[in-house]
């Protein structure tokens, strides 16, 4: 994550008017746990584009990191000006209100008495169901126990099982005749570039093993195809591996990192 933020500096010290940016330094800020800062980074996301949902979100999740539950309160409702039907907004705000509401002080009731009674709960969304209820006498349960099942069925312990290898290993080990492990052969390691976000999740989950592998298959792929290919579902995961290799291989090998940059941030608009 120290990475993830460090990436995103070196971005905003080439646009420091880029919105995104600070919402998504927020977000790794977040993950780490530095609160006071990522609230920081979302006011100037904010004051840059007063629209930008994102920030707002990242913001209100900060607050209540920091137990402001008042300005976390405020900020989903400015999500929900935006977004009316944003689900974790909607629940998040029916909970803090009925939680920064004011205790009633309890006063006893005679019995049928219903005046003057708040309800406590926001309304559930599901239908009430009338239930009804019988008496039951203890003759009319069952209580003789379960008769034992007749017989067990044994596992042979000498059964074979078969085992069916993947047809495209990554990678095969040879031996030598001491059992020892020899060299290491990559086969059929994905040499493509991705058409779409589930080929991309495929090639790079074959290739977390081998960086310098994921760095060349990277690499090969212009960033400013990121927007189609993530086509708004880049996931928190992703982006944190596509900016450690940045950081692993890109800058110490001072290649340009700017527009890798410039269109993460929008493959996620």
């Amino acid at each position: 994550m120290e990475d993830a933020v460090e990436c995103y500096t070196k971005g905003l010290q080439q646009d420091a008017l880029n919105a995104v940016l600070f919402a998504n330094r927020a977000m790794a800020l977040l993950k780490l746990q530095k609160y006071a800062a990522a609230v920081a980074d979302c006011d100037c996301s904010i004051e840059l584009d007063d629209s930008y949902t994102k920030a707002y979100l990242r913001r209100a999740t900060a607050h209540l990191k920091l137990d402001n539950k008042q300005l976390a309160l405020d900020d989903f409702k400015r999500v929900l000006e935006f977004e009316p039907e944003n689900k974790l907004a909607i629940s998040t705000v029916r909970r803090l209100e009925v939680e920064l509401e004011p205790a009633v002080e309890y006063t006893p009731r005679k019995p049928g008495d219903i005046t003057n009674m708040k309800r406590t709960l926001p309304p559930s969304d599901k239908p009430m169901l009338r239930i009804q209820i019988y008496d039951m006498h203890p003759d009319d349960f069952d209580t003789k126990p379960p008769a034992a099942k007749s017989g067990i069925e044994e596992i042979s312990s000498k059964s074979e099982v078969s085992v069916t290898k993947p047809k495209n290993e990554i990678f095969t080990k040879s031996s030598d005749k001491n059992g020892a492990a020899s060299a290491v052969k990559f086969e059929n390691l994905p040499n493509r570039i991705p058409m779409n976000y589930i080929q991309f999740q495929t090639d790079t989950r074959r290739l977390q093993n081998h960086p310098e592998k994921l760095f060349e298959y990277i690499k090969q792929i212009d960033p400013d195809v990121y927007p189609k290919l993530f086509q708004n579902s880049l996931e928190a995961d992703t982006l944190f591996m596509i900016l450690d290799i940045l950081n692993k291989f890109y800058i110490p090998n001072r290649l340009p990192v700017y527009s890798e940059l410039y269109y993460l941030p929008r493959s996620n608009d």
